[in-house]
């Protein structure tokens, strides 16, 4: 079983870091009731958990409760059909309102953002909504505007070893020589998730923990190389194959900027190609993979 869903937060006190928004979530249940929440910030910092623990601490698992990643269903009739059905039908037994988790909400397009701010409108006593997302930018005001915003910081990286060690310690694994889980945590700029994920495979496959990040941005170090040598159709053809393989345009974004941070290249190279992936992270939210990734190489060339 992937560490990353066996050991994710069942209830708010399991939340590491983010303190503010515990705080308030605790007084929300108190006084059972609560707004509609925005949370945002990078990757891996528990955005879509504490949501989740939030949600099942009003309702426990209850059906009054829908999760939708808004990055898949990201078109205006999702909103229309499934979020409006749900918001608008009664709640199911005791509860003091319905829940509704849309994640990666900075990938849905602005028509259905639009959409989506009427039903909160309309149906704002039946329902509540969580709301998470990286780039809050892309959130359309009014939507900001009647959440609760909550920032989730980069998770400090005293606080992920604390977390590892444990999960080391539940799976009766020996900890790796403390200096070198430091580095390897240290690699990873605060993202939990991805920390637990690498972990795992580094045990599991019984690799050094720094051969282990060599190998996580191998496809990237190779997309890079193909870059440089200008064969770019071979390198739209293989994050074609990732994205086949599972990986979103975001994720392939993140992968790029890390190997070119790391790699030596000419200034005016290196900034050409870290504002290209900029923007093509820009972009995701309203172009398709396969079209977003060819237009990324055409202006790499």
């Amino acid at each position: 079983m992937l560490w990353t869903e066996k050991y994710r937060p069942s209830k708010l006190s399991d939340i590491v870091g983010q303190e503010s928004f515990k705080l308030d979530a605790e007084n929300w249940i108190e006084i059972n009731d609560m707004p509609n929440i925005l949370l945002f910030g990078s990757a891996g910092t528990g955005k879509t958990a504490s949501g989740i623990a939030l949600a099942k601490e009003f309702l426990g698992n209850s059906p009054n409760f829908l999760e939708l990643n808004a990055s898949n269903d990201r078109r205006l009739e999702t909103v229309r059909t499934s979020i409006k059905d749900f918001a608008q039908q009664g709640k199911i037994g005791d509860v003091p309102f319905k829940i509704c988790l849309l994640d990666e909400m900075d990938g849905m397009t602005i028509d259905a953002q639009n959409a989506l701010k009427r039903i909160m409108e309309r149906y704002a006593n039946n329902i509540r909504f969580i709301i998470t997302c990286n780039d809050r930018s892309k959130i359309i005001y009014p939507i900001q505007s009647r959440c609760a915003n909550y920032f989730f910081e980069v998770i400090k990286d005293d606080i992920i070893y604390s977390v590892i060690s444990k999960i080391l310690t539940l799976e009766g694994q020996t900890p790796p020589v403390q200096d070198e889980l430091e580095a390897f945590i240290c690699s990873y700029n605060g993202d939990l998730r991805r920390v637990i994920t690498e972990l795992q495979a580094a045990i599991a496959s019984k690799r050094p923990l720094q051969l282990q990040v060599s190998k996580s941005l191998e496809s990237y170090n190779k997309a890079l190389s193909l870059v440089l040598d200008k064969e770019l159709d071979e390198c739209r053809n293989m994050l074609f194959k990732m994205i086949r393989e599972g990986k979103t345009v975001k994720d392939i974004c993140i992968g790029l900027h890390d190997v070119i941070v790391l790699t030596e290249l000419e200034y005016t190279v290196k900034f050409k190609l870290l504002r290209v992936i900029g923007e093509t992270e820009w972009r995701s939210q309203t172009m398709t993979p396969r079209i977003l990734v060819s237009w990324m190489m055409a202006q790499m060339k």
